[in-house]
């Protein structure tokens, strides 16, 4: 009878003592929205790929559960639905957040400012670290890191081969910043969402988009739209974040191998995937073209670029004037941009 007593209170024993241990294992559950269509470039070669390193690195104690194609939400609610924690990390456009702190950021969206997204991941990572920390606070999520697109070009159902050719053109602007550079350019800017631009693109809703070369193959536009012209510019700014409750939910290891390693990870994915992905999204789009006869990739003259280029001053111009008037600096801020772009080889183009 006391050899039962004692089996039964000894499995007692081992039964709380294992009963920790078995808590400790079930992994955290980050929910990542991704409003991209599942076989966009950076779905497939970026947070696919960081979903993985994500499990690996922490040893399966936080698992990822992807969503592709908006499930959780779309590409204009990614600021409030991770602040408001529907879900954890999303991937943001500073641009669809204009009149917000985000505005410092957008510096990196001037025209013909940077010149591809590896170079202007480390400019926008230097700038937003030395003079935009206080933004992420402001906007109420955690930072893991600034990057750009590719430099965008103009996909459209006619050619455009010069200048002359965007008159009455009927183009989606990428920001607000871009509208009046659209009108400039004797376009006609018209809103539109990446998610909805292939049928409007079909319909004739549209006659162009301005969009990365990378990012458009996912969304095959290429496919109602196949006249490429190689404008590149400008680089879009993208911010992955998350929210700041599940962040300091973290235990500490976790918090470090996020900030150490793997946000820093995720922004070097997307930025080799949008450099690797111009000539990747060429090659099969010049495929595509052939297969149908119809359809090409346009490089513009020196001359025809020069005039894309001269109404543009007016953007940087502007974007000054309106830091002045949030109460910032403008002259300041630019001219610490300016100076990350000469220490990383690039020289600004006004």
């Amino acid at each position: 009878m006391r050899m039962s007593i004692n089996a039964l209170v000894l499995g007692s024993i081992v039964a709380l003592s294992m009963a920790p241990a078995a808590h400790a294992e079930k992994p955290i559950q980050l929910e990542f929205n991704n409003w991209l269509a599942s076989t966009a470039a950076v779905s497939v070669g970026a947070f696919e790929p960081w979903k993985k390193l994500v499990e690996e690195k922490t040893n399966g104690r936080v698992k990822v559960n992807l969503y592709h194609g908006g499930v959780l939400g779309g590409s204009r609610s990614v600021l409030d639905d991770v602040r408001g924690g529907v879900y954890h990390v999303g991937y943001s456009i500073p641009t669809y957040y204009y009149d917000t702190p985000y505005f410092q950021l957008l510096v990196g969206e001037l025209p013909f400012a940077l010149p591809g997204s590896k170079v202007g991941a480390k400019v926008m990572t230097a700038y937003a670290q030395k003079y935009s920390q206080d933004i992420f606070d402001k906007l109420g999520v955690k930072n893991m890191g600034v990057g750009v697109s590719d430099p965008y070009v103009i996909i459209s159902t006619k050619p455009v081969r010069t200048f002359d050719d965007m008159k009455g053109l009927r183009m989606r602007a990428p920001g607000k910043t871009w509208v009046p550079i659209a009108k400039e350019w004797n376009a006609v800017p018209t809103p539109m969402q990446p998610e909805d631009a292939y049928t409007a693109l079909d319909r004739g809703t549209i006659d162009a988009m301005h969009y990365s070369l990378a990012g458009a193959l996912g969304w095959k536009y290429h496919e109602v739209a196949p006249y490429v012209t190689r404008l590149n510019t400008p680089t879009i700014v993208v911010n992955m974040i998350m929210n700041k409750d599940f962040y300091e939910s973290l235990p500490d290891d976790l918090k470090k191998l996020f900030d150490e390693e793997l946000d820093p990870a995720l922004i070097d994915l997307i930025a080799t995937v949008y450099e690797d992905g111009v000539v990747t999204s060429t090659q099969k789009m010049e495929a595509v073209f052939k297969s149908k006869g119809k359809g090409e990739f346009i490089t513009l003259s020196d001359e025809e670029r020069a005039r894309f280029i001269a109404p543009t001053k007016q953007a940087w111009d502007d974007w000054v004037a309106e830091a002045d008037k949030r109460g910032m600096d403008g002259e300041k801020m630019l001219s610490n941009f300016k100076s990350i772009l000469k220490e990383n080889g690039v020289t600004p183009p006004f």
